[in-house]
């Protein structure tokens, strides 16, 4: 896609503004000649047909391929437009979004939350189906600007909704269900059948190695690791160098 200078768009801004004011204001005091009333003619024109000329080259954008839109919030006070190439579009989205997913890369047994891990798990599972439309609208209409970049984006992306599919499956439900109930039971029972524990007043990572499954769930957690450290981070370009001192 062609990137125009700066000082193109101020130019163009600048024209716009000039025009608008010769349209709107009465420039009489400024003993107006021929040409003044020629430029408010050609101005109040202009700005009659500006909205269907930005309209018209809003959908020129999106049928080329060259520009993509999104809608980040839509509420009764308005929407937010985004526009650029689809790849580095979804890019951007997926590089902002994990920017805050820490235990995708790298899980503290120690201090993190199981429950609330796989909370975030799911919701980064949810993330990556709604986000992918982007790349799958592109490629059932067969106009993949970059082919082969967005392909790969494509491809990483099935590959990071498999990977969390297989652990959510494997371990959300089971231990939400055991999770529920040592919480609202107030009891924590080990596996061996020993000394029950109070679980409001037992650290969470106390707990959680009570989990009948514990040993099995890490090795999850590392696997899901594994594979963000490996294929997802460089992919998306996320800067996981914060969490190292962890």
């Amino acid at each position: 896609m062609r990137k125009f200078h700066p000082l193109f768009w101020a130019i163009i801004l600048v024209i716009i503004l000039v025009l608008a004011v010769c349209s709107i204001y009465d420039l009489n005091f400024l003993n107006t000649t021929r040409f003044l009333q020629n430029i408010k003619i050609v101005s109040t024109y202009f700005l009659g047909v500006l909205p269907l000329m930005v309209l018209v080259g809003f959908f020129l954008l999106l049928m080329t391929n060259k520009w993509a839109f999104k809608i980040e919030k839509l509420s009764l006070g308005g929407f937010n437009l985004m526009f650029d190439n689809p790849a580095k579009l979804y890019k951007r989205a997926v590089r902002s979004f994990l920017d805050t997913k820490r235990s995708l890369f790298k899980i503290d047994f120690e201090r993190d939350n199981f429950d609330e891990t796989l909370t975030s798990y799911y919701k980064t599972y949810e993330f990556f189906r709604e986000e992918m439309k982007i790349l799958e609208n592109e490629k059932k209409r067969g106009r993949w600007s970059n082919k082969g970049e967005q392909q790969e984006l494509y491809k990483v992306t099935n590959e990071i909704l498999q990977v969390l599919h297989e652990f959510l499956t494997s371990h959300q439900n089971n231990y939400r269900r055991w999770y529920k109930r040592v919480a609202d039971t107030d009891t924590v029972a080990t596996p061996e059948g020993g000394l029950e524990l109070r679980f409001h007043m037992t650290p969470i990572s106390e707990v959680q190695k009570h989990y009948y499954r514990y040993l099995e769930m890490c090795e999850g957690f590392n696997r899901v690791n594994q594979f963000f450290k490996s294929t997802v981070e460089d992919t998306f370009e996320v800067s996981t160098e914060k969490w190292e001192r962890i």
